[in-house]
């Protein structure tokens, strides 16, 4: 009778419904559901990162598509494509609701100023 482990996660054993997952965890991440269990899926560089949450500043953003495998640095310059060509600059500390599919650009600051 002593079956306290099994593939179920019942009780407060589990409060915070972490599974074991590595991916999701550090910025962007926020653990294994934002809310509502709905991922949210970016292009950074052609490349798909997802969030558990839409809420995500210009540094979480590139920070989650680091860890995510997107080669790119913290310093970069973060960009979003809103369409017809346009881009829009995101700032490290700016705070933007993501939306699947959103495509972003990060290239390294050319500062030579």
């Amino acid at each position: 009778m002593a079956n306290e482990k099994n593939d179920h996660d019942h009780g407060p054993e589990n409060p915070g419904g972490e599974v074991g997952r590595h991916g999701s965890s550090g910025p962007g991440g926020g653990g294994d559901h934002g809310g509502h269990g709905e991922k949210i899926t970016v292009l950074v560089n052609e490349k798909r990162v997802v969030f558990d949450k839409e809420q995500q500043t210009g540094i979480s953003i590139k920070q989650a598509a680091i860890v995510q495998g997107v080669a790119i640095q913290p310093d970069f310059v973060l960009s979003i494509e809103r369409g017809g060509g346009k881009t829009e600059l995101i700032g490290d500390d700016e705070v933007i609701k993501l939306r699947d599919g959103d495509r972003f650009l990060a290239i390294p600051n050319d500062d030579n100023s």
